[in-house]
């Protein structure tokens, strides 16, 4: 293709995404911001401790009160 023939082709394509754009605006309507109702009401995953102190190393490796004092030091 020569560089007339890509650049038609581009503004054609250009015109075609600027008519399926005004059929959805037309079909949906436009876009608009939340309301205060809706902001308030949107739920946001925050980041949490996880798994922090649930696994062994964090409760029961360090565990000591049920050591047997006697046997320790014999």
């Amino acid at each position: 293709m020569r560089k007339e023939e890509v650049l038609a082709h581009m503004e054609l394509k250009k015109q075609e995404r600027k008519m399926q754009h005004l059929k959805l605006i037309g079909i949906h309507g436009e876009t608009r911001g939340l309301n205060e109702k809706e902001w308030n009401n949107m739920v946001v995953k925050v980041k949490g401790s996880g798994s922090k102190g649930k696994g062994f190393a964090n409760n029961r490796l360090w565990d000591h009160r049920n050591v047997n004092l006697q046997t320790q030091y014999e």
